[in-house]
């Protein structure tokens, strides 16, 4: 069973029209603080939704490092994501 899965793997990756990438593996493997960031209130009347993630980016000369975190439940995430959200001011006391 599993050889006809491979080969069946192998002729899809070979049919000339199909491009794959490698699966980009999780960057960052230390560890990690929860935190919780209050949900944001919808605007009303207008029936307009508010996002209700706070992305981070931390960027340098060799890689980017995303992340969404989600509002009014507790995440975890790793400790530079942490220390941005301490450091930015808009969330003194988490």
């Amino acid at each position: 069973m599993a050889t006809a899965k491979k080969e069946t793997e192998e002729m899809i990756l070979n049919d000339g029209l199909t491009v794959t990438t490698p699966k980009q593996q999780a960057e960052y493997e230390g560890p990690t603080v929860d935190v919780f960031l209050p949900a944001l209130e919808d605007l009303g009347s207008n029936g307009l939704k508010v996002d209700q993630y706070e992305h981070v980016t931390i960027a340098n000369e060799r890689h980017e490092m995303h992340w969404k975190i989600r509002r009014g439940i507790h995440v975890d995430v790793p400790v530079p994501v942490y220390c941005v959200l301490k450091e930015s001011g808009r969330y003194p006391n988490i």
